[in-house]
């Protein structure tokens, strides 16, 4: 089995997991955020916003090119509850972004400060709504996240909304969302 990074693929698929186990509640419940102000969306709106809130954001997003390099990366967790800004905290420190290589085709998940799981960037529709959306791929690229597939959106100047889908079940399950901000 060929590792997707130097640390081998048990490391990333416990970190996975345990991400996963964070984020199991992209469906919950709970206290209900504010939706986006006139003001324009920010990351602290989305950490308040329901899942529903979250996905017509998404779908007012644009595909449009995230800048190559670094971009730091929120994982959305528990949204619109009273406990997501502390649970995306704590989710910072095993994953904090991707890295988007020069050419634009290629990003790389940043876990625990080290580049692994990289996936292939491209244009495509979305599973969501099919509208034209930024599509990072893992299936040929990793085997720890061959069975995801991220949909990205710029929902405000340098603020990008990435929805993180299953593709094992039929149809593909949203297991959740995550932001992404331009780090100049």
């Amino acid at each position: 089995m060929r590792p997707d990074w130097a640390g081998g693929e048990g490391m990333v698929w416990g970190l996975s997991w345990l991400l996963a186990v964070l984020c199991g509640s992209m469906a919950a419940g709970g206290a209900r955020g504010q939706g986006p102000s006139a003001s324009g969306i920010t990351l602290d709106g989305l950490l308040r916003m329901s899942p529903a809130e979250i996905e017509s954001v998404y779908r007012q997003g644009t595909a449009v090119a995230i800048p190559p390099g670094r971009v730091r990366g929120t994982a959305l967790l528990a949204p619109g509850t009273r406990r997501a800004r502390v649970l995306s905290r704590g989710a910072r420190l095993l994953w904090q972004g991707k890295v988007i290589e020069p050419d634009g085709t290629t990003a790389i998940n940043r876990f625990l400060g080290i580049r692994m799981i990289r996936g292939q960037l491209y244009q495509g529709p979305s599973w969501l709504d099919g509208a034209p959306s930024l599509i990072l791929d893992y299936r040929q690229t990793s085997r720890v996240y061959a069975r995801n597939r991220d949909e990205i959106r710029q929902v405000a100047p340098g603020l990008f909304l990435g929805l993180m889908y299953d593709r094992t079940s039929t149809p593909p399950r949203l297991s959740m969302s995550f932001a992404l901000e331009a780090i100049d």
